[in-house]
This record gives structure tokens, C-alpha cells and sequence, in this order.
């Protein structure tokens, strides 16, 4: 269970990290794209401390089995999000 956790907070903070370089090249491109990378980016930020508050608001509600999809689920987004703020920070 706790890895799921400590997997959510560190999808936040690569998302912050994707926001930060996000908002910076919008200020420079008022790009169209750019702002809709900033939309994507603002909403996956949301949905990861929605998921981070209701872990610890409703832990007692939580089956271990429920826990086993988030660890998957939030796995396989930090190995998504690590890979575009590799080639985000790269590029």
C-alpha cells in the first residue's frame, strides 16, 4: 500500500516538473500545443492528489486487492512520466 502512495507523490512532483518547463515555453510560444500540454499536465497533477487524499482518507475502506491495481496503475505512470521529463528536460 505504501508503495502506491509514494508512487502518486512522485507522479506529482514529475508532473510539477512538467509544468514548470510547460509554462515557461508557453510564456515564450503562446503555442496553442503548449497550452494544451499545460491542460493535460494540470489535470493528471489533479487526479494524482485526488488519488494521494482519498489513500489517506479512506484507508480503512481500501482492500489489499484495490491496492495491487493502484501500485500497477500508478507504476506504470511514473515509468510514463519519468520517460517525457527525460525527453522533456533532454530536448
Amino acid at each position: 500500500m505504501e508503495l502506491a502512495i509514494i508512487l502518486e507523490a512522485v507522479n506529482s512532483v514529475l508532473l510539477l516538473s512538467l509544468l514548470y518547463v510547460y509554462i515557461g515555453n508557453y510564456r515564450e510560444l503562446k503555442n496553442a500545443f503548449v497550452l494544451g500540454l499545460i491542460v493535460f499536465a494540470g489535470f493528471m497533477l489533479l487526479q494524482n492528489l485526488l488519488a494521494l487524499y482519498f489513500h489517506f482518507a479512506m484507508v480503512d475502506y481500501y482492500s489489499k486487492e484495490l491496492m495491487q491495481h493502484a501500485l500497477v496503475i500508478s507504476g506504470a505512470q511514473t515509468i510514463a512520466l519519468a520517460a517525457l521529463n527525460y525527453a522533456t528536460w533532454k530536448g
